[in-house]
């Protein structure tokens, strides 16, 4: 355990002194509790989460009248977003945890995942179920305040992932294009939480998502084709020795997330001036799209990743800059 230094009643201390002790307290290892708190949140894969709560937030807002915190302010409001925000991370965290449950053995093959708290040691399997449990059952009592359809939605997300997606995985290619369902339901379920119902603009909320997930998954999957095929994942990238075919599937599916993503203005959700961004931003993903079909690099395929991170940011950014 580290202690300060002992220092005698009417000693002098020099400045140096103080600034050794500081450093020594800046240094510290951290305590096992906080190792154990950080592998619990790492099963919550907070880059999922994080785009949960993003997308999640952007439909809750284009769906309500005015700005949020207006809308916010008034009547009770503000529980019903608080409520839908944790409720529908709650659910989406049980998900990833049950994942992290069921992929273990996997996990332990691969490189990049070894280091997970399962596979490492850190949580025991057992704990991980019942930390799942507890999520998935908050996240259901919680949106089952909000509404039945956004309820339904969050549940889907839960069952698609958990028990179709990640058996899927090591069975077929189609699995990437279903585990794009549970990561797009959230953006749609934003939207269904204000208006209930699953209208033009929810499917387009949600085909945005499920589209904008291909080309980021695709390229993904070539950056790290050695752990897949070594973990026995059925994915093009493994089988697709030049990336031929994949490659014209980032271009095409970039296409797609371009197109749709245009149509919020089409249905007045937005103005012109997110049109035009989201035009601008999917070109630059169609683009490095075509650069990785040339060379088919591990670097133009990290290129296409963040250029999809970036492209996600960009359009949820217009979307509150520029709702209707």
């Amino acid at each position: 355990m580290f202690q300060l230094p002992c220092i005698r009643k009417g000693a002098s201390v020099s400045k140096r002194e103080t600034l050794a002790a500081t450093a020594a307290i800046d240094a510290a290892p951290p305590t096992a509790a906080s190792g154990l708190v950080r592998a619990y949140y790492e099963l919550t894969k907070p880059g999922i989460s994080q785009m949960v709560a993003m997308t999640t937030l952007a439909g809750y807002y284009l769906a309500i009248p005015g700005d949020l915190v207006s809308y916010a302010q008034s009547g009770n409001n503000w529980i019903h977003f608080v409520t839908t925000m944790i409720g529908t991370l709650a659910i989406s965290s049980g998900s990833c945890v049950a994942n992290h449950v069921m992929e273990a053995d996997i996990d332990a093959r691969m490189r990049r995942t070894a280091s997970r708290p399962i596979p490492s040691g850190l949580i025991s399997i057992r704990a991980a179920v019942v930390f799942a449990s507890i999520l998935t059952v908050l996240g259901v009592a919680l949106l089952s305040m909000v509404n039945v359809l956004t309820l339904v939605l969050a549940v889907a997300t839960w069952i698609t992932y958990v028990m179709v997606y990640t058996p899927m995985k090591t069975r077929s290619t189609l699995a990437v294009v279903v585990g794009g369902v549970p990561g797009a339901l959230p953006f749609a379920g934003g939207w269904t939480a204000v208006t209930g119902t699953m209208d033009p603009m929810a499917w387009v909320l949600f085909g945005i998502l499920f589209m904008w997930q291909l080309p980021h998954f695709y390229a993904l999957s070539w950056m790290y084709r050695a752990d897949y095929r070594e973990a026995g994942f059925a994915l093009r990238a493994v089988r697709d020795s030049n990336a031929s075919m994949l490659s014209w599937q980032i271009i095409g599916t970039s296409i797609l997330t371009s197109i749709l993503a245009l149509f919020p203005t089409y249905l007045e959700a937005t103005g012109w001036l997110y049109a035009i961004g989201a035009l601008v931003l999917g070109g630059w993903l169609v683009v490095e799209g075509v650069r990785f079909r040339r060379d088919a690099t591990t670097q133009s395929a990290r290129r296409v990743l963040l250029t999809s991170y970036a492209v996600l940011m960009g359009v949820m950014i217009l979307m509150f800059l520029d709702k209707r």
